[in-house]
Parts: structure tokens; C-alpha cells; sequence
């Protein structure tokens, strides 16, 4: 039977043998305690599977001075609250762009005064603007997933690139045309909501 210290010292100097044991051993536990935090099977495996991954990737500089096991229980904790707080930030920016596009559907109602019509104008070239400003492969997979309405993997597929890799491409964009667009939303809610 291999001890922990033998695992860990495995790790540190990337044997093989020493990660298989983590996958026997530890693998199936530490997806539970993933899935009893996220509450999802897939992304807990995916969790799971960053963590271990992470250990792989800072093997030299890895330091553990508890158990093999109460380390990797932490590590998994702790990715599952960073997996949650992204989650949230996804619905609530999820439901700011909901928000934003009633908004701009009342701005297209209301758009019959020249005030709106030259807002509604300036707005539209503004955000030209930013999205002609982001770097090619951003500008793309942003194009790909807001205007021809493509699932994430879809665009991965068409574009030879990981998903987390599109997901990142579109958050960078988003933030992006947040930052540069927040001085145009402010006066046209004033506008619309004025008497």
C-alpha cells in the first residue's frame, strides 16, 4: 500500500503512478463533495477534474501541510464556490441584458421623436464602434454568438477553439462594451422614464 507521502512526493516529481492513485483513490469522493456543493454531476466532474489538473500543472511549487486528501477536499471546496459566484454572475448579467433589451425595445417604441431617433442613431454607431475596436478573434466569436445566435460549442467547432476559450472571448467583449457603452445608457433610462 503506498503512503501519502509517497503520493505527494509522486506528484511533485510528475510520476504517472502517483496521479493514477489520486484517480482510484480520490476521484469518486471528490466528485461527491463537488456534487453535494454545485448540485450538478457534470460540472462537479469538471471541477473535480481542474483541481486535480492544478495540482498536475504547480506540482513544483506545491506545498501541503495536511493530508493529501483533506488538501484536495479544500481545493474542490473552494472551486465550487468560485463555480457558484460565477453561476450568479451569469444569471444576474443574464438578467441585465434581459433588462437592457426591454429597454431598447422601449427606446424602438418610443422612437417616433427625433431626440430618440438621434440617440437610438449615436447608440447604434457607438456600439459599432466598440465591437469594430475588439481584437479579430474576440470580434468574431462575439459576432458568432450575439448576431448568428451559435451555441458555445458551436462556435468552438467553427473557429478550432476550447469552449473556455469562447466563453472568455465573449466575457472580454461584454466587458468591454459594458465599460465603453455606460455613459450612453444612464441618459436614454432618463430619457424614457421621464414624464
Amino acid at each position: 500500500m503506498i503512503s501519502e507521502l509517497e503520493v505527494i512526493a509522486g506528484i511533485k516529481e510528475g510520476r504517472e503512478e502517483a496521479y493514477r492513485y489520486v484517480y482510484e483513490h480520490l476521484y469518486k469522493m471528490l466528485c461527491m463533495v463537488a456534487c453535494e456543493r454545485v448540485n450538478d454531476r457534470i460540472a462537479a466532474e469538471m471541477i473535480v477534474s481542474d483541481v486535480i489538473f492544478s495540482l498536475w500543472q504547480n506540482r513544483q511549487s506545491l506545498v501541503i501541510h495536511t493530508s493529501l486528501r483533506g488538501y484536495l477536499i479544500k481545493a474542490v471546496r473552494n472551486r465550487c464556490l468560485n463555480y457558484l459566484t460565477q453561476t450568479e454572475r451569469r444569471i444576474s448579467l443574464s438578467q441585465s441584458c434581459d433588462h437592457s433589451e426591454a429597454v431598447y425595445t422601449q427606446a424602438n417604441v418610443c422612437s417616433e421623436t427625433p431626440l430618440t431617433g438621434l440617440i437610438e442613431k449615436e447608440l447604434d454607431l457607438k456600439i459599432n464602434a466598440c465591437i469594430e475596436a475588439l481584437p479579430p478573434q474576440t470580434r468574431r466569436i462575439f459576432c458568432l454568438s450575439r448576431f448568428k445566435k451559435m451555441k458555445y460549442e458551436e462556435i468552438a467547432g467553427q473557429t478550432g477553439v476550447s469552449v473556455d476559450t469562447v466563453k472568455y472571448h465573449i466575457k472580454s467583449a461584454l466587458t468591454r462594451l459594458r465599460a465603453e457603452l455606460k455613459d450612453y445608457l444612464l441618459p436614454l433610462l432618463v430619457f424614457l422614464l421621464s414624464p
